[in-house]
C-alpha cells in the first residue's frame, strides 16, 4: 500500500562525481584567495605608521632628481660651484637622510681620480630623520687643463640599532653603483686660488633632525654662491 507524501520534507538531489570536484576546486581557489587577503592586510599593517611623516629635504626642498636610497639613506652628490677657474678650490658635498627612526652609520667613498688623485673615504653618523651634508674641500691646481672632470661617489650604511620604522615614502629602489658629479674646468688665472676660504670647511653640518618643522638651508646658499673665477680676471 503506498505511502501517502510526507509533509516538509524535500528530496535531496545527489551530487554527481564532476559536481563534487567542481565545488571542491571552488572551494579550494576561496581558502587561496582568502589567504592572500590575509596576508596582505598583514602586511599594510606592519608598515610603519610614520612613513611620509617627515620632511622629505632632497626631493621635496633641495628639488634633487633620479634619488638614490642606499642602505636606509637617501642621498646625492654636487660640487660647488660647478665651473672652476683653476687654481681653487671646490666643495665636494654629499647631502644625505635617513630615511628611518633609527640612526644610521654612512661611509662616502670617493674613488681616485684626476680631481683627487687618492681617493677619499669619510664617515658620518645620522641621526632618526636627520638630513644635512657632508662636506669635502678639494683644491683644484693649475695643472689640470680645461674640460670636464667626473668624481665619482660610493655610499654604504649601517644600523647599529636595527633597521627601525620608515619615515620617509617609499623610494624607487635600492642602490650600489657610484654616484658621479662632475666639475668643469674653464680657464686658468695668475691670482690666488679662488675660494681660498673653504679649505677648511670639511665635516658635516645637519640641516633638519625631526621634530624640526623646516630644513635649514643657510649653508646650501653659500655653497651655491661660491665663486667660479677671481673677482678680477686681471693678470691671467
Amino acid at each position: 500500500m503506498p505511502y501517502p507524501p510526507q509533509i516538509g520534507m524535500m528530496a535531496v538531489p545527489t551530487l554527481g562525481p564532476w559536481a563534487m570536484w567542481a565545488a571542491l576546486v571552488l572551494s579550494a581557489i576561496a581558502l587561496v584567495f582568502c589567504a592572500i587577503l590575509i596576508v596582505r592586510l598583514r602586511r599594510r599593517d606592519a608598515e610603519p605608521e610614520g612613513e611620509g611623516a617627515i620632511t622629505d629635504v632632497l626631493a621635496a626642498v633641495l628639488q634633487r632628481s633620479h634619488i638614490p636610497e642606499t642602505d636606509g639613506v637617501r642621498w646625492d652628490v654636487a660640487v660647488y660651484p660647478e665651473t672652476l677657474s683653476v687654481p681653487g678650490y671646490v666643495v665636494l658635498t654629499a647631502m644625505l637622510q635617513n630615511a628611518y627612526d633609527l640612526p644610521r652609520t654612512v661611509s662616502l667613498d670617493i674613488a681616485p681620480d684626476a680631481i683627487l688623485p687618492d681617493g677619499l673615504s669619510t664617515s658620518v653618523a645620522l641621526k632618526p630623520g636627520e638630513a644635512g651634508l657632508l662636506r669635502v674641500p678639494v683644491f683644484v691646481s693649475r695643472n689640470l687643463a680645461p674640460g670636464v672632470y667626473e668624481i665619482r661617489a660610493r655610499l654604504k650604511g649601517g644600523a647599529p640599532r636595527g633597521e627601525g620604522r620608515r619615515l620617509l615614502g617609499r623610494s624607487s629602489g635600492r642602490h650600489r653603483g657610484p654616484r658621479p658629479a662632475a666639475l668643469r674646468i674653464v680657464s686658468a688665472h695668475g691670482h690666488p686660488p679662488v675660494n681660498l676660504l673653504v679649505y677648511n670647511w670639511g665635516g658635516f653640518t645637519s640641516l633638519y633632525n625631526p621634530p624640526q618643522t623646516a630644513p635649514d638651508l643657510s649653508e646650501v646658499r653659500i655653497l651655491q654662491e661660491l665663486p667660479s673665477s677671481p673677482a678680477s680676471d686681471e693678470g691671467a
